[in-house]
């Protein structure tokens, strides 16, 4: 029988993945991996540890044209969350950002987005998402690990 800890653990080898799903109509749930590989290529990439990187789930609410979002910081124990008190009708995506001891900000993972249609009618305190200006920082770039 395969316990919580094996399928973590499995997890952990097998790769990056980020799910957002409904579990009623003011509760997600969301459940993320970030596998060993990319653990290594973002330790290289950030010049330090893994561990040492501060981790923020960040949640978007695209309501009515407008985005908004509310921060959730986690730790490298974390590999799900349930988030209660979603209220209204929008669609939610979520993101997994790093930040290095510098203050660099770097986005690694990106959930599916869920349109939410029914709900409980309240509405959370939400942030209003504000574009950042445009400079080079703002390009994406990613890599990719292959497996022999």
């Amino acid at each position: 029988m395969i316990n919580q800890t094996s399928m973590d653990q499995l997890n952990h080898l097998h790769g990056d993945a980020m799910t957002l799903i409904m579990k009623n109509p003011s509760v997600l749930y969301l459940q993320w991996n970030v596998g060993f590989k990319t653990e290594i290529a973002l330790s290289i990439l950030c010049r330090e540890p893994f561990s040492s990187l501060k981790k923020t789930l960040r949640l978007y609410q695209k309501k009515n044209g407008t985005l908004f979002y509310k921060d959730f910081d986690i730790t490298d124990e974390h590999t799900y969350l349930f988030i209660k008190g979603i209220g209204a009708a929008a669609s939610y995506y979520t993101e997994l950002i790093l930040q290095t001891s510098e203050n660099v900000k770097l986005t690694v993972l990106k959930s599916n987005e869920l349109k939410m249609t029914d709900t409980d009618g309240r509405d959370a305190d939400w942030t209003a998402y504000k574009e950042e200006s445009e400079s080079w920082e703002k390009q994406f770039s990613a890599y990719t690990v292959y497996d022999k």
